[in-house]
C-alpha cells in the first residue's frame, strides 16, 4: 500500500498495489508465481495487506536487517539500500543477457492486459453507476477521469474509502499517491494532503475521505485556510461507519451506534473554504474541475458527495491458491 506509485500503474507489466483490496491481477500472479522478489518492504503481516501464500521462493531486500525473516522465512536475504541493490541487480542481468536485455514477453503483457480488462468489466456496473445516493466507486471513477495524474498527489483516508480507491486509482508518477492505514487515525488524509501541497505547490493535492474521518479532523481545514495551503478534500457522506452494521449489528439496530450526520460542506464553508455539495452523478466531475481552479486561485476546497454505503470490495482470495 505504501509503495503505490513507485511503479507506474499504466505500465504494461504493472499489476498495481494492494492493501486488503487489490486489482484481480495482484491476486492472480501472487498466487501463480513461484518466486517473490521484495525490494524495500518490511514484509510485515498485517490486516491491511495480503499474505504471501506459502511455497514461494522468496528473496527479500531491505535496508534493515531486523526485517529479514521477521514475519516470513526467506530463501535469500539482501541487506542494503534499495537503489544500490537494484543497480547491482541490473548490472548482473546485463552481464547475463546483454545490454539489450531479453525479448519483450508479449504473451505475458497480453495476459496482464486481459486480466485487467476482465477485472474492470466486472466492476463496470459500480464504477459507472448512476444510482442515487451516489455509489462511492462512481466517485473514484470520476476522480480518475477528472485529474491530471502526472501533476496530482492523491491520498485516501482509513476504512472503506481506502479499500475502495486503492485498487482503482491510477498512479503514474513517483509520490503521485500516498497510501497508508496501519497505525494512523481517521482523518489523517487532510494533513497528508497539506504536507503534499507544501512539498509540491504546483500540483493538485487531494484527499479522499469518509464522513466519519471528517468528523475526526475536519477543523484542520481552518489550518489549511489560515496557512494558505490550497488543497481539496472529497468527503463521501454515507451517514454511517462503513461495514459496522455487520460488525456490531445489535448496537447499530438499537442505537444507531455507528451512524452520524451533518453538513460537512457547511462546516468547511464556515471555516473559510470553498465548499461544494454534490447530490447527483452529473455534478462530480464539474465539482472536481472547479476545485482544481479554486486551488490554483489559492483557495482550499471541500467537496461533499452524498453517497450510499457499499461494502463490496475488490478481493479475489481464491486466486491466491490457484482457484
Amino acid at each position: 500500500m505504501q509503495g503505490k506509485s513507485a511503479f507506474p500503474d499504466d505500465h504494461p507489466l504493472a499489476l498495481r498495489s494492494a492493501n486488503r483490496t487489490a486489482p484481480k491481477g495482484v491476486f492472480k500472479w501472487l498466487g501463480a508465481s513461484d518466486t517473490i522478489l521484495c525490494i524495500g518492504s518490511g514484509l510485515t503481516r498485517t490486516n491491511f495487506g495480503i499474505d504471501i501464500p506459502p511455497g514461494k521462493f522468496m528473496i527479500h531486500s531491505n535496508v534493515s536487517v531486523e526485517d529479514i525473516n521477521k514475519d516470513y522465512g526467506v530463501d535469500i536475504g539482501l541487506v542494503g539500500d534499495a537503489r544500490l541493490t537494484l543497480e547491482l541487480m541490473i548490472d548482473e542481468v546485463k552481464a547475463a543477457v546483454g545490454d539489450n536485455g531479453r525479448e519483450t514477453n508479449t504473451a505475458l503483457a497480453a495476459d496482464i492486459a486481459a486480466t485487467k480488462a476482465e477485472w474492470l468489466e466486472e466492476w463496470a456496473p459500480l464504477l459507472n453507476s448512476d444510482e442515487t445516493p451516489i455509489n462511492p466507486y462512481r466517485v473514484v471513477n470520476e476522480i480518475n477521469n477528472a485529474v491530471d495524474h502526472a501533476n496530482s498527489v492523491v491520498t485516501h483516508d482509513a476504512g472503506n474509502p481506502r479499500d475502495q480507491i486503492m485498487p482503482f486509482y491510477k498512479a503514474t508518477v513517483p509520490h503521485g499517491y500516498i497510501g497508508w492505514g496501519k497505525t494512523t487515525h481517521l482523518g489523517y488524509g487532510i494533513p497528508l494532503a497539506m504536507g503534499s501541497k507544501m512539498a509540491n505547490p504546483d500540483k493538485f493535492c487531494m484527499n479522499f475521505m469518509g464522513d466519519l474521518a471528517f468528523g475526526h479532523t475536519g477543523t484542520d481545514i481552518e489550518t489549511a485556510v489560515r496557512a494558505e495551503i490550497p488543497i481539496t478534500s472529497i468527503v463521501i457522506n454515507n451517514r454511517t461507519m462503513g461495514g459496522y452494521d455487520k460488525n456490531m449489528p445489535v448496537a447499530m439496530e438499537r442505537y444507531g451506534a455507528g451512524n452520524q450526520g451533518g453538513d460537512y460542506a457547511g462546516v468547511a464553508r464556515a471555516l473559510g473554504a470553498t465548499a461544494i455539495n454534490v447530490n447527483e452523478v452529473a455534478g462530480i466531475g464539474p465539482a472536481i474541475r472547479d476545485a482544481q481552479v479554486a486551488n490554483r486561485e489559492g483557495k482550499v476546497c471541500v467537496i461533499e458527495v452524498a453517497t450510499r454505503q457499499d461494502t463490496r470490495f475488490s478481493k479475489y482470495e481464491d486466486l491466491l491458491n490457484g482457484g
